[in-house]
């Protein structure tokens, strides 16, 4: 239960760092940068496993969310603030699963892969079109 519990604490860091929004490589150092702290919070928590889960599960959910993100404020403009808040908050929820109910974090990684499998199939159709012209 406690790897459980890291994965679930990188998670919601992972998300509140890719509240930013960020893209290209401002968005790879983002990753680098919520991965290292995910992996010292993890260390502090349980152990080295512990730590390398946290890294792990904060990587993903940066790289995810912040697509998310980036996606909705480049379609709305200046409305993404909102959107940002209310991802804090969900990172906040995940947090609390993963202190009072760490079972539950596997739905929520499942959900996160599922997010972020769905974003780039969707991206790969989009730009189907463009590569039968070459």
């Amino acid at each position: 239960m406690d790897l459980l519990q890291d994965l679930g604490i990188g998670i919601a860091i992972g998300m509140l760092a890719g509240t930013t929004g960020t893209t290209g490589s401002a968005r790879g150092r983002m990753v680098l940068l919520a991965a290292i702290v995910g992996l010292v919070v993890g260390f502090l928590i349980d152990s080295v496993l512990g730590a390398i889960l946290a890294a792990v599960g904060a990587g993903a959910a940066c790289l995810v969310i912040s697509d998310l993100v980036f996606g909705a404020s480049r379609r709305e403009g200046s409305g993404a603030g909102a959107l940002g808040f209310i991802v804090a908050l969900a990172a906040l929820v995940v947090l609390a699963i993963a202190l009072l109910v760490p079972w539950a974090i596997i739905a929520v990684a499942i959900a996160l892969i599922w997010l972020g499998y769905s974003r780039h199939r969707r991206a790969q159709r989009k730009h189907a079109g463009l590569r039968v012209l070459r």
